[in-house]
């Protein structure tokens, strides 16, 4: 019965592909000023996710400014603000404008949105439902929210299945205009006295639950993983291996995220798909080098590159953030990412555990030697699919 499972289990491997690709995870940041008579937001949307729903193919850079003057009423459909349980209507300010990241596609888009109020709300109310048209992305957005005449951000994770509800308790005498706006995101440097406050529960938990979301839809990311379970002979074996590959990933996850390494995603995105090819080919053809020094060296080294995978975006979208506050963001964000692992990883390590327990059948391989080659096969086309959409950028 459970080795009838298996070609289920490769069909799954081998679909999961041609359904999703891999590392479609924005970042973006939205700064949220509260006025008695206006909401004004600073949005630093990621280029990646204009380019996606504004044009067919990757554009020339000379175009971004146009692209991004056209992605304008998307962002206002897709961004919604309530004000005591009324939806407020919004307009854009300014005209976009661009500003570069630590690499090539860590480039932003900035707008600046503002939505007027009848009254000064009690409650606002955030919500998004940005890159639902393309069903393998994800979009997700720091944000910092304060009312105009406090000079302290509350900082808040916003994605689709998580809005952000802001109480606010007016003083007694208002004025009857917005105090001066804060500069752009654009800007350099602080934004004069003000700071930003960052909650310790809310911020673990939603980190923690935006890093398992981010492995278990990182298909790129669980097929090298499975690689490295299907040659593990032990629970030990797997406990090695598996933390050799956590230890790089949280290293580089780290560091990149503090901006202390950079490198581009036309070469980290590559590496990664070549990495589950190169595991996966070497379970079939090296199955002795599958275990041992050897494989936890590789999975280390390639862990490394996985680990600038899964920082992706954060970069960006916490750049604002404190650096105790980025810190805790990062921690729990890293738990969240071993959480998702171990969801995969000990549910799969039992399930061929149990499969090689069944004797073999007359004049046919060890379940073991059918499991590590068919399994690793799957994967191994998932890899070098992967690759080929790296490739394609």
């Amino acid at each position: 019965m459970l080795r009838r499972l298996l070609p289920i289990l490769l069909f799954l491997l081998l679909s999961i592909p041609s359904r999703l690709l891999a590392h479609n995870i924005i970042e973006n940041a939205l700064d949220i000023v509260i006025a008695p008579d206006k909401i004004t937001i600073d949005a630093r949307i990621a280029m990646e996710e204009v380019i996606a729903i504004e044009s067919t193919s990757p554009p020339p850079r000379e175009t971004w400014q146009k692209l991004a003057l056209k992605h304008q009423p998307y962002l206002l459909s897709h961004l919604k603000i309530e004000a005591d349980g009324q939806k407020l209507t919004g307009k854009s300010i300014i005209d976009p404008t661009i500003t570069p990241g630590p690499t090539d596609d860590l480039n932003a888009a900035n707008f600046r949105l503002e939505f007027p109020l009848q009254k000064p709300p009690q409650m606002v109310s955030v919500y998004q439902d940005l890159m639902r048209e393309k069903t393998s992305w994800q979009s997700s957005a720091v944000v910092r929210i304060r009312r105009a005449d406090i000079p302290i951000f509350q900082s808040a994770l916003l994605t689709t299945s998580r809005s952000i509800e802001f109480d606010l308790d007016w003083p007694t005498t208002m004025p009857t205009t917005a105090p001066a706006k804060s500069p752009p995101m654009a800007s350099v440097g602080p934004v004069g006295h003000i700071r930003t406050q960052v909650p310790l529960w809310p911020t673990i938990r939603a980190y923690t639950a935006h890093g398992i979301a981010h492995i278990l839809t990182g298909f790129d990311h669980l097929l090298f993983v499975s690689a490295l379970v299907l040659a593990a002979a032990s629970f030990w074996d797997m406990v090695k291996v598996v933390t050799a590959f956590t230890l790089a990933h949280t290293i580089t996850l780290a560091l990149s995220v503090l901006n202390v390494v950079t490198l581009s995603s036309r070469i980290v995105e590559p590496m990664i798909a070549a990495s589950i090819v190169f595991v996966a080919i070497q379970n079939i053809f090296w199955p002795r080098q599958s275990r041992g020094w050897s494989r936890l060296a590789l999975a280390f080294a390639f862990g490394l590159f996985h680990g600038l995978g899964f920082a992706g975006g954060l970069k960006a979208a916490m750049i604002e953030m404190p650096t105790i506050a980025l810190g805790i963001a990062l921690v729990s964000f890293s738990l969240g990412v071993e959480m998702g692992h171990q969801f995969e990883v000990i549910p799969l390590f039992v399930f061929l555990k149990l499969i090689r327990k069944s004797p073999p059948l007359p004049d046919q391989p060890t379940p073991n030697t059918t499991i590590l080659k068919l399994g690793s096969a799957a994967i191994s086309l998932a890899g070098v699919y992967f690759f080929i959409q790296a490739i394609k950028g």
